[in-house]
């Protein structure tokens, strides 16, 4: 495999377009300019390598040629051997190693440009890991006393495995299909699970026992694919648990899919969960594929957003240019000048080219961001008020004024308030019901203990009555 192939097929993960089955959040917006990813990743980007050296060399080369001609003539006239001249040697060089390292700059470019993505990215995410040369990390100190670091410093963590949510999709007659979970091994206290992998699987057939409410054992048969009885939806249920590292998810959900396709309710009425949803990378892709993708992503993906990842690329590029590249050593040895003019071409195209991936990855990144740290809308909100905090209402010793008329009908207004308050409480018939439920009361205690409880605040005399 070529480096350019190498180079092409890490961006295509990193930009993941290879993920063209996925149609939500990020990933839609990546489907979406896919076209212009792939254009650039298979014709701009190696067009520009070669035209940085190509055109470079074009006038390298014919200004290195005529000088050689020139210089030809003025020795051979003054009758000096051109063996005996050393710029005349020095200009031969400079054309034989222009012409045959142009691929193998081409070649060091690509092989750079993949050797620096690959070190920060894995699994989906750009890990903050400083490089200082091989597997050697630097991190950034600014002469503190005491300094906490760790690898993800300067990113937010997601983890959505312990959010599962189930997963409905309506077929084009009208009919649901179901993905709930049945059980999930989660990893404890919200960490990584270092020894195993967790995956969604189908669940399997089987008969449990469990405690009902009523504190009887009741007998429950798992059924991992069921039909409600209008037969309007079809429910599939799932396992989270551990598996070997090893197990990738798209070899599990294979492997199930083949089950849940040879299953007797898909055979018959629900066979337009077979229909075929073809992509690029998979032309036999079925409906029930393309859904079971997306629910397994949605609920598995543990994802690092960056803060501020083209300042961390940026200064890692740099980093990596100075420390991997620009050698002292063989500027020092460099017989001649044409070496080190080459690197220079070298780092000024990969340069070039990586500051045009980083701002594109930037982009994506931002905008994750900008969608993580997006204010949440409240979708409702209820208040939890305990009676006391609601009879205390009904005292109006606060409500002073030197104005003896104006008082009483702050007072009087401050009542009908409260009179009112408490009428909707005892027309609740929910708030009736349970205190029913929680205390084990008749609805007309209930409210004979607001009318209580009214009175005696009022100091009326009357004695409180409590539940019981």
């Amino acid at each position: 495999m070529s480096q350019l192939t190498e180079l092409t097929h890490k961006l295509k993960e990193i930009f993941q377009i290879n993920r063209a089955d996925l149609d939500f959040g990020i990933y839609r917006i990546l489907n979406t300019r896919s076209q212009e990813i792939e254009h650039y990743l298979s014709e701009t980007l190696p067009r520009t390598v070669r035209q940085a050296f190509g055109e470079n060399q074009s006038e390298q080369l014919s200004g290195w040629k005529n000088e050689l001609a020139t210089l030809q003539k003025t020795l051979t006239d003054a009758g000096v051997p051109l063996e005996s001249s050393t710029k005349y040697q020095e200009l031969q060089n400079k054309i034989e190693y222009a012409k045959k390292g142009s691929a193998e700059h081409e070649a060091a470019v690509y092989r750079h440009l993949l050797t620096f993505f690959s070190r920060y990215y894995e699994e989906g995410d750009f890990i903050s890991q400083r490089r200082y040369k091989g597997d050697t990390y630097a991190v950034p100190y600014a002469g503190e006393e005491v300094l906490l670091h760790w690898a993800n410093k300067d990113q937010y963590y997601t983890k959505s495995g312990e959010n599962f949510s189930n997963y409905r999709f309506t077929l084009a007659d009208g009919r649901a299909v179901f993905f709930r979970l049945n059980s999930a091994d989660i990893a404890k206290d919200n960490r990584k699970d270092n020894d195993a992998k967790r995956l969604f699987t189908l669940a399997t057939a089987q008969t449990i026992e469990r405690e009902n409410e009523d504190g009887e054992t009741e007998i429950i048969d798992i059924e991992p694919i069921s039909q409600s009885e209008d037969g309007n939806t079809l429910t599939i249920l799932f396992d989270y648990k551990p598996f070997e590292k090893s197990a990738k998810q798209e070899k599990i959900l294979e492997k199930d899919l083949q089950t849940l396709l040879v299953h007797d309710l898909l055979q018959t009425t629900w066979s337009a969960l077979a229909e075929r949803k073809p992509t690029e990378k998979n032309p036999n892709r079925t409906l029930l594929e393309k859904h079971l993708s997306d629910y397994t992503q949605k609920n598995t993906a543990d994802y690092f957003i960056h803060k501020d990842l083209g300042g961390f690329l940026r200064r890692e590029l740099d980093f990596y240019i100075k420390n991997e590249m620009m050698n002292l050593d063989d500027v020092q040895s460099a017989q001649t000048f044409a070496h080190i003019e080459a690197n220079l071409r070298l780092i000024q195209t990969l340069r070039s080219i990586a500051l045009e991936v980083i701002d594109f990855l930037a982009q994506l990144e931002n905008f994750q961001k900008k969608l993580w740290l997006k204010k949440k809308f409240v979708a409702g909100c209820h208040y939890l008020i305990t009676l006391n905090h609601i009879f205390s209402c009904y005292n109006d010793s606060h409500i002073t004024n030197e104005d003896k008329q104006k008082e009483q009908e702050d007072k009087q207004r401050h009542k009908k308030l409260i009179d009112g308050l408490f009428e909707q409480i005892a027309n609740n018939s929910k708030q009736l019901t349970q205190w029913q439920t929680l205390f084990n009361v008749p609805s007309a205690n209930a409210q004979a203990f607001l009318n209580a409880q009214k009175a005696s605040i009022a100091g009326g005399g009357v004695e409180p009555f409590r539940f019981k």
